[in-house]
């Protein structure tokens, strides 16, 4: 981990947002992979990035979430405890105290967080002076986004009326039609957008784990190519149905192939590059 290589005196921070709090698979953080908390590997991951300048663990004051803290303090990065629910002023906060003007999405929930992929918005969210950048149709779970702090603030201020549903950032935050959106795409042989590998579920610590069985080792970070090559191999736990649910702002689900549909329709009014791998 390290200062950005295009403007090293503007900030970057990776953000992970993460809770004790789950309903499909409580105490997830704590989840054992390969001898490691789940959280733990997420922060190894991204402590393999070139780009950020320091990681913050953004978690809530409730009691539960206290032993994530004391976990930060192992891993020898920095925390900041804040709303249960509004994740947006947990991120502003940790923006202020680290004098950041960017920050990087990620959540607790994606433990395979990829340090190249993130690198790589980073650096084109930089040089484009952009607004939010992400990438599209990679696995779900491996990609972060780049959001300007200014951004991030417009953002709370169109929901200051309901700030829980700031767990909902992106759609807000995709929104060419009312910020610079940068989207990086890659080579039609290497997009995956219909596997999963994001936890939220028992099924889905199991598949991940099965990664890590066949993938980890001590002080080497997996790379996302193997990992897809890996679900090539035996894809069908990892693929999400057309018809899967996909939560929405106020308690309202759409399928899957909706959510697909959603995203191209915005990935079209954005700026968008195809980079090689």
């Amino acid at each position: 981990m390290g200062k950005n290589s295009i403007n090293r005196h503007i900030k970057v921070i990776a953000c992970i947002a993460v809770r004790m709090k789950s309903k499909r698979l409580p105490f997830k953080p704590l989840r054992i992979i390969e001898g490691k908390p789940m959280i733990v590997h997420l922060v190894e991951r991204l402590k393999a990035s070139k780009e950020i300048s320091s990681i913050v663990l953004c978690t809530s004051t409730h009691p539960d979430d206290e032993i994530l803290v004391d976990i930060a303090k192992e891993c020898g990065i920095k925390y900041i405890a804040g709303s249960e629910n509004d994740i947006i002023s947990r991120f502003l906060k940790a923006a202020e105290m680290e004098g950041a003007e960017h920050v990087l999405r990620v959540t607790g929930d994606n433990v395979l967080t990829d340090p190249q992929l993130l690198d790589l918005i980073v650096e084109h969210h930089l040089q484009t002076k952009a607004d939010y950048t992400r990438i599209d149709d990679v696995p779900l779970g491996i990609a972060p986004e780049c959001i300007s702090i200014d951004t991030l603030k417009n953002c709370r201020e169109i929901l200051s009326d309901d700030p829980c549903k700031s767990e909902y950032m992106m759609l807000y935050l995709y929104a060419p039609d009312r910020f610079h959106v940068e989207v990086l795409e890659l080579p039609l042989g290497q997009r995956r957008p219909c596997y999963s590998l994001t936890v939220d579920t028992p099924k889905d610590l199991e598949c991940v784990r099965r990664i890590f069985r066949k993938l980890y080792r001590p002080n080497k970070i997996i790379e996302w190519k193997e990992v897809i090559e890996f679900i090539d191999e035996n894809p069908k736990d990892y693929i999400i149905s057309s018809d899967a649910p996909i939560k929405m702002p106020g308690g309202k689900t759409i399928t899957f192939e909706e959510w697909r549909t959603l995203v191209k329709e915005r990935r079209e009014q954005s700026r968008r590059i195809l980079i090689t791998l």
